[in-house]
């Protein structure tokens, strides 16, 4: 990982930019901060990972499977346990990154392995985000067109898994891009620092990335187009559509309410609890995607290299946020769910079961 400890070397990574004292503190802060949060997400991620196994398991329970909504939030709170279980696996490989003198690097294998586990990360977080997007979409369409026979298909729980699988087919696309972006090259040999006083006999060969020649070529025209795609889709859209349909959803919210009559008040109310929990759901999105989306945007407009390694700190602090934001979706619905909240009860044994059910969703 690139380091700054002088205005030459901000310059070398930041050639586009003059005030190169102020990338040097904010370099600084990243870097330390973003260390910090790699120690927190790994405990974040073995509490959530299990409120998000109790969260998928009361999401699949027959009486629970009634909408669309459901079942994309299924394929959600899935995303987010895999997320959480990467983050997990991930978290002393990337200490290798930020490594002292005294610190072997990664062998060939253990930097695959590393490659691996963060570009399934990467797909499964990607993933999850498109899918709040979806459930905002679908909620959206379902509000705004509910008098039309045909917006009845979208709401059903098999059109929800169907929507999930493309969504989650669409990522993997993106992904397997940028997998090939690079290639590991030998860069020298790994010598341990005079105050290290380690003896052995192993020769360490220090591996690094490099762009692939099938990216290099044109001018590297494909890097381009990838890079401008992936943070476009994964980070600057949904920063935008995300409170685009936050306030559409409470705009049909309000519409509706003007068209209440006595007898639908009550059917109302349950549809104002399903839309409210996808216009929360969608806000932490939203809030969670917005600092790394204002970086990516950075990163296609300029090429300076710097702007590699301070996107790479700011997703230490976005994954925290995605991290717990994931964790609460199982407090979020819990809360805001009455369905849910009895399911949950019933499930620990804390209410009897009912044979009918009302589901919010």
């Amino acid at each position: 990982m690139a380091m700054i400890e002088s205005i030459e070397d901000a310059a070398e990574l930041f050639p586009s930019f003059q005030n190169l004292s102020f990338l040097i503190t904010l370099f600084s802060f990243l870097e330390k901060y973003g260390l910090l949060c790699i120690e927190v997400e790994f405990y974040v991620a073995i509490f959530g990972l299990f409120l998000t196994l109790c969260h998928i398991f009361v999401l699949t329970r027959k009486p629970m499977m009634t909408s669309s909504i459901i079942s994309i939030m299924i394929g959600m709170g899935i995303c987010d346990a895999l997320s959480m279980i990467f983050a997990i696996s991930v978290k002393d490989l990337s200490y290798n990154f930020y490594r002292d003198e005294c610190t072997p690097p990664f062998t060939f294998a253990q930097f695959v392995i590393f490659l691996l586990l963060a570009h399934s990360r990467d797909n499964i977080m990607r993933c999850s985000i498109w899918l709040g997007l979806v459930m905002a979409l679908f909620r959206f369409l379902a509000l705004r067109f509910v008098s039309q026979p045909g917006i009845l298909k979208i709401t059903n729980t098999r059109f929800g898994f169907v929507a999930t699988f493309i969504t989650f087919f669409a990522s993997c696309v993106l992904t397997f891009f940028n997998v090939f972006r690079y290639r590991l090259v030998e860069d020298g040999i790994w010598t341990a620092g005079e105050k290290c006083h380690i003896e052995s006999n192993n020769v360490y060969i220090i591996y690094r990335q490099q762009l692939s020649d099938v990216y290099n070529a044109n001018s590297q025209l494909l890097l381009r187009a990838v890079t401008f795609i992936n943070a476009v889709s994964t980070k600057i859209l949904p920063s935008l559509l995300l409170p685009i349909f936050t306030i559409l959803l409470i705009i049909e919210i309000r519409r509706a309410r003007k068209k209440i009559t006595n007898a639908s008040a009550q059917v109302q109310k349950q549809t104002d609890k399903t839309t409210y929990l996808v216009i929360f759901m969608t806000t932490t999105f939203f809030i969670a995607s917005l600092p790394a989306g204002v970086f990516s945007l950075f990163q296609v407009i300029y090429s300076d290299k710097g702007f590699i390694y301070l996107f790479s700190f700011v997703d230490h602090f976005s994954n925290v946020i995605l991290t717990v934001n994931a964790s609460i979706h199982c407090i979020i619905c819990f809360v805001m769910s009455t369905d849910y909240r009895e399911h949950t009860k019933m499930i620990l044994g804390i209410q009897p079961k009912k044979i009918n059910t009302n589901s919010i969703f």
